[in-house]
C-alpha cells in the first residue's frame, strides 16, 4: 500500500511540474458587435530579433466578424519583396524562399471555431537553427475560413455552391543578431503622378523609391521639407517607417495637403537608411502656375487700365473756380 501511495504521489508531482508544459494557452473571449461579414488578424506584421538556436514567442488575434460559427485553419508560407510598386510582397505557397522561415513558425493550434463577436489569441512559437546564418528570414502566419466546415451545418448544404475562401497573414520579419548585409539607397523621389514642366495646382504629395540591396529588412524613415522661392519652409511632411525586404524596391507616398501654391518650390527629403545613423538627401524642384487664374487676374488688371485711359482720353478734369 505505501509503495503504491509513493508512486500516486509521485505521479502527482512530475503531472504538476511537466503537465503547463503542454497545457493549451490559448484564449478566447466574446463581446457584442454587428456582423460585418468579414474577420481580422492582429497584428499584420511582427518583428523578431533572436540570436542563433534560440526562440520566441508572439501572440496573434483573430477575431470573427461573420454572422455565424466560422471554421478557421492555419497555415504557414514565406514570402518575398518584389519592385512593383502595387504589390510589395508575394505569398510563395508551397514553395521556399531564399530567406524561409516557414517551417520554423509554430502556432500552438492549426484549427479552430469562432461565434459571432468572439476572439482568440493564439500562442506563435518562433525559432531558428542554432546554424542560421546572420541574415532575414521571413514567412506569414496564413489565416483562412473554411467554409464548407461550418459547425451545425448540413454538409448537403454546401454541395453545388462556389466555396469563397478568404485568406489573411500575419507578417513575421525575424533579424539574426550579427553582421548582416544592410545596403540600402533610394533609387527614386519625385511628385506623384505624371511628371510636367509645371503644374496648374498643388501636387498630391511625393513618391519615395527605397532599394534594398543587403540581406536583412530595412525600416527607412525621414522629413520632407518643402521651401518657396523665398527660401521659407512651408511645409514639413514626415515619412513613416517602412519595411523594405531584400532584393527588392518598396515604393512609399507622401501626402501633401490640398492648398494654393504659386511659384518655384523645392522639396528635401532627409531619409534614415534603416540602420545606423546615415541619412540619405536628396532635393526636388517643381513649379507651380495656376495659369487660369493668373490668366484672370492680368485680364482684370487690363481691363483696369483700359479704363482709367478711356476715361483720361474721353473727359479733361477742370478745376472748379469759386
Amino acid at each position: 500500500m505505501k509503495k503504491i501511495f509513493y508512486i500516486i504521489i509521485i505521479f502527482i508531482i512530475f503531472g504538476s511540474v511537466i503537465a503547463p508544459r503542454y497545457s493549451l494557452a490559448f484564449e478566447k473571449s466574446k463581446i457584442d458587435m454587428i456582423a460585418q461579414n468579414d474577420f481580422v488578424v492582429e497584428p499584420g506584421k511582427t518583428e523578431v530579433f533572436l540570436n542563433p538556436g534560440d526562440s520566441m514567442v508572439k501572440n496573434i488575434i483573430i477575431t470573427n466578424r461573420i454572422n455565424k460559427t466560422v471554421r478557421f485553419k492555419l497555415s504557414t508560407e514565406d514570402f518575398v519583396g518584389t519592385d512593383d510598386p502595387k504589390q510589395p510582397v508575394t505569398l510563395l505557397g508551397d514553395d521556399h524562399s531564399p530567406y524561409s522561415l516557414k517551417d520554423f513558425i509554430v502556432p500552438e493550434i492549426n484549427e479552430f471555431s469562432l461565434e459571432l463577436g468572439e476572439k482568440i489569441i493564439i500562442p506563435v512559437t518562433v525559432s531558428i537553427p542554432k546554424n542560421a546564418e546572420p541574415r532575414g528570414y521571413y514567412g506569414a502566419l496564413i489565416v483562412s475560413n473554411d467554409p464548407d466546415n461550418q459547425e451545425g451545418q448540413n454538409p448537403k448544404d454546401v454541395e453545388g455552391k462556389t466555396r469563397i475562401i478568404s485568406r489573411i497573414g500575419s507578417l513575421f520579419l525575424l533579424k539574426i543578431n550579427g553582421e548582416g548585409k544592410e545596403e540600402g539607397a533610394v533609387e527614386n523621389f519625385k511628385l506623384i503622378g505624371p511628371q510636367k514642366l509645371f503644374y496648374e495646382t498643388r501636387p498630391e504629395g511625393f513618391e519615395i523609391a527605397y532599394k534594398n540591396t543587403g540581406n536583412v529588412h530595412l525600416v527607412p524613415y525621414g522629413m520632407v521639407t518643402i521651401k518657396n522661392m523665398f527660401g521659407k519652409v512651408v511645409n514639413t511632411l514626415p515619412v513613416d517607417a517602412y519595411f523594405v525586404l531584400p532584393d527588392s524596391t518598396r515604393y512609399r507616398e507622401v501626402s501633401w495637403t490640398e492648398g494654393f501654391a504659386l511659384g518655384r518650390y523645392t522639396a528635401h527629403l532627409s531619409l534614415n537608411k534603416g540602420y545606423g545613423n546615415e541619412y540619405e538627401n536628396i532635393d526636388l524642384s517643381f513649379w507651380v502656375l495656376p495659369w487660369k487664374i493668373l490668366l484672370m487676374g492680368f485680364a482684370g488688371i487690363a481691363l483696369i487700365v483700359a479704363l482709367i485711359y478711356y476715361f483720361l482720353t474721353r473727359f479733361e478734369l477742370r478745376k472748379k473756380e469759386k
